[in-house]
């Protein structure tokens, strides 16, 4: 049997523990780690369209974090599929990476929204483009939109590397990829603005996100999927839709400009992915998650 001071000892260590603990264990629910931030909240519609699964929790991050964990409506269109060269440089399936990426960026949007990772999927068109999209089952507002065109690192692509690049600047209609997984057609840049048109106009969001359109030059140039990505996003964006555009890798000589709460929400919910994908890897995740830098190529509703 304990004796009474051990019993003393325990509750007073207890008192004085407690108090100190519980605002740590409310840390790890994003809603409270951004409440104090001082950064506004339009309490808009969000729509982000970006090249790869994961540009958004690393780029666009803590703006679209804080929007998820308040409940605004959050609709994100991933153009590629991210494959990059998964099975090429190694055994692995990149149909099944594709899917690891995809069931990745679901499982951090459920954690920052506060609901379980529960999605229905379905396949529909927009724009005649097949594209699955991912329902949050819980918050049904939350939708992630997979249109896994080639990843532009992928030589297996129509025409080889840079697929979305080579849409990009053919306005001859003449170029055209199909997507990986989604279907017998060969998609134009027609095809790929028509899509992101009619996203626009279905899910009619306030504030449409991008990457940088025209990012500098340096020497740590952007990705040119994500310039591809933005370009087709400003082009698609009608004149009455807020572009708020981010800079993508240049940001990794910045310096960092987050407060410890955004950099643990952006941490916790980037861990959630990464444990889907086996090729993060070096200095720049870790760079990325004390920044976010928004470009000047952004402009307001006109």
């Amino acid at each position: 049997m304990r004796s009474i001071r051990t019993v003393i000892v325990i509750a007073v260590i207890a008192a004085l523990v407690l108090p100190l603990a519980l605002p740590l264990a409310q840390t790890y629910e994003p809603g409270a780690l951004l409440q104090g931030t001082a950064a506004a909240d339009s309490g808009r519609s969000s729509l982000q369209v970006v090249a790869h699964p994961d540009d958004d929790l690393l780029f666009m991050s803590p703006d679209l974090l804080r929007g998820i964990a308040r409940g605004r409506n959050t609709v994100t269109v991933y153009l590629t599929a991210g494959e990059a060269v998964a099975g090429l440089e190694d055994d692995r399936n990149p149909v099944g990476y594709i899917e690891d990426r995809e069931r990745g960026v679901r499982a951090a949007y459920a954690w920052v929204a506060g609901f379980r990772d529960h999605w229905r999927r379905e396949t529909t068109s927009l724009g005649g483009v097949r594209v699955a999209v991912d329902t949050l089952v819980e918050r049904p507002q939350i939708k992630l939109v997979f249109a896994r065109l080639p990843d532009g690192g992928d030589p297996r692509a129509d025409g080889g590397r840079n697929a979305l690049t080579r849409l990009w600047t053919d306005r001859s209609g003449a170029a055209c990829v199909h997507a990986i997984a989604s279907g017998p057609a060969c998609l134009s840049r027609a095809d790929v603005l028509g899509m992101l048109r009619a996203a626009i106009r279905t899910f009619r969001p306030a504030v449409l996100r991008s990457l940088d359109p025209a990012p500098p030059a340096g020497r740590r140039p952007d990705h040119p999927d994500h310039v591809a990505a933005a370009r087709f996003a400003d082009e698609a964006a009608p004149a009455d839709i807020e572009v708020i555009s981010y800079s993508g890798y240049p940001i990794t000589s910045l310096p960092p400009n987050l407060d410890l709460a955004e950099r643990e929400v952006k941490r916790r919910a980037f861990a959630l992915y990464r444990r889907h994908d086996y090729r993060v890897a070096g200095p720049g995740y870790d760079a990325w998650i004390g920044r976010m830098y928004r470009s000047p190529a952004g402009r307001g509703p006109a």
